[in-house]
């Protein structure tokens, strides 16, 4: 399966996903998507086996601390499939999947479970460890 042929199927099922005919993509090649205060993009990997992923930077400005990696942890062991993890003064949120065996359903609940995760958590967490949201709530 080429790379072509997987950011098309990528596209199609996110087109059935959101209920439009017209994805944004941007300069990276990714797909950008709002809901609520978090934002997240579903990418399609560049090397082979070809990996599509499902991230959100959930907050930036964020110190690293024992207790917010704590936090983290006890995220990662409630939800299935979730990896949430502090890199360069973000908290992130994702989920990958094999893109050569990727079906709707899969892609589908990773973006559910991220945004949900994510749009829930990044009020939590800021709360308790400072940082910036993508957008606030009232934008």
């Amino acid at each position: 399966m080429s790379r072509e042929s997987v950011v098309a199927h990528v596209e199609k099922i996110l087109k059935a996903y959101l209920e439009t005919e017209d994805l944004v993509v941007d300069e990276e090649g990714d797909v950008p998507i709002r809901r609520g205060s978090a934002l997240y993009h579903v990418r399609v990997g560049q090397q082979e086996p070809y990996r599509v992923e499902v991230v959100s930077s959930v907050l930036s400005e964020v110190e690293e601390s024992y207790d917010l990696l704590r936090a983290l942890n006890e995220i990662n062991a409630g939800f299935y499939g979730i990896q949430a993890y502090h890199r360069k003064g973000r908290v992130i949120f994702s989920s990958d999947m094999l893109a050569e065996t990727l079906q709707a359903e899969e892609l589908e609940r990773a973006c559910a479970l991220i945004s949900g995760c994510a749009d829930k958590y990044d009020d939590e967490l800021q709360a308790r460890f400072g940082g910036k949201k993508t957008f606030e709530d009232e934008e």
